[in-house]
């Protein structure tokens, strides 16, 4: 049986990424997927778009893609996030833009979901705003397991019989899942972490054993945040990768 890597969120921090991407070669991963917002903040889109490509990884379109391509999604960020998509735009080749906008809102393989926000198949909304209802999250999709990213955070939530959980931690190292239940993994984030860990965050999905693994890659933050500034990108997103 297949193990999966899973990630969200590189927001064009290639540091990271490349360093998430050697931890994957350690552990004989057959299949890689990202949850979406590959470019958005960060200093080198277009080098992360071609890693991504090059490494042959399904790619789910996130909230940041969706504001590259239309102009409503775009008016939704706030005014730095707004310009950091401009300056993408010009940094990455006709191509690469090209590329980046044919990618699915949601994918499934292996049994599993994979989506940017809230399944079914939203790449702007937040699954910690339905922690009160998330018995309707579930209803929404077919799959027993489902990715997604948007948040930059850890977390999980089950549902058995109908009923679901509250949110749940989902720490690093190894969490073995309960076959019979249904399970949602929020993977956290690789370029820009929330959660209160600088380090870069994927998961290990093990389909056999069917365990989940949450990574903590330490890159050089400095690196990246030095080229967020020196592309004149707003202060803040050098800042809070500390």
């Amino acid at each position: 049986m297949p193990k999966l890597a899973v990630m969200s969120d590189p927001h064009a921090n290639l540091e990271a990424l490349s360093r998430v991407f050697a931890d994957i070669d350690a552990h004989g991963v057959d299949d890689v997927f990202c949850l979406g917002d590959l470019i958005g903040y960060g200093p080198q889109p277009q080098e992360c778009c071609d890693l991504v490509r090059k490494r042959n990884v399904t790619l789910i379109q996130g909230n940041h893609e969706q504001g590259l391509i239309n102009i409503y999604h775009l008016n939704g960020f706030n005014q730095p996030a707004r310009d950091a998509l401009r300056w993408t735009r010009q940094a990455i080749s006709d191509a690469t833009y090209e590329w980046l906008v044919s990618h699915p809102k949601s994918h499934v393989a292996y049994g599993c979901r994979f989506v940017h926000g809230t399944p079914p198949d939203s790449a702007t909304r937040y699954i910690w705003k339905y922690k009160d209802t998330m018995a309707t999250v579930f209803a929404a999709y077919a799959e027993k397991i489902c990715f997604v990213g948007h948040t930059h955070d850890l977390m999980r939530f089950t549902s058995k019989n109908g009923k679901a959980s509250s949110p749940l931690l989902l720490p690093e190292g190894e969490t073995v899942l309960e076959p019979e239940t249904r399970h949602l993994i929020n993977v956290g984030a690789v370029g820009q972490p929330r959660d209160g860990n600088n380090n870069a965050k994927y998961v290990l999905y093990d389909t056999d054993k069917h365990a989940v693994t949450v990574r903590f890659i330490p890159y050089d933050i400095k690196k990246t945040a030095d080229l967020i500034r020196s592309h004149g990108l707003h202060r803040a997103f050098a800042d809070r990768l500390w």
